[in-house]
């Protein structure tokens, strides 16, 4: 596997993102009925210190209890961390523009991503799973057939 000295000092990757979220359908109980949509998101890790001054902030926004201002820095962090998308290989881009055409991966439209809870959530999820455990495990599993590492596509560490 190769990899470009520049996105693993800045520690980028991507990662499969699964926006759940409820439609204007209802099932035979009444209920919401959910659609599915996939995206490539683009992902930065955030420092140390960073990482740091959120759970700082956020701890003390806690302990105030100040659940609102919790909630806007949660997806403050988020914007820090999704730095663009792409459409899953072989699919087409989710989502679309006013012109009904795949959004185009530009500031303003992770902005306007980000304006959606449901991709807010989907986004930390992926985030979160991405970063969290054993990363030299993930990125070495064994292949089905055994015997060598398994290559993997997304940069963990």
């Amino acid at each position: 596997m190769k990899m470009n000295i520049k996105a693993l000092a800045q520690q980028k990757f991507k990662a499969l993102v699964e926006v759940k979220f409820p439609t204007e359908e209802l099932n035979e109980d009444n209920q919401p009925v959910f659609g599915t949509a996939r995206f490539i998101g683009h992902y930065r890790c955030l420092s140390v210190p960073e990482a740091r001054e959120h759970l700082t902030e956020l701890e003390a926004l806690r302990e105030a209890g100040d659940t609102y201002t919790a909630i806007n820095l949660g997806a403050d962090q988020v914007k820090k961390f999704f730095v663009g998308f792409e459409p899953v290989k072989g699919e087409e881009l989710p989502f679309t523009d006013d012109e009904d055409k795949p959004l185009t991966n530009t500031p303003e439209n992770i902005e306007l991503m980000l304006c959606s809870r449901e991709v807010r959530d989907a986004l930390q999820r992926t985030y979160t799973e991405a970063r969290k455990g054993d990363v030299i495990g993930k990125n070495s599993k064994p292949s089905p057939a055994g015997g060598q590492a398994a290559k993997s596509k997304t940069l963990t560490a």
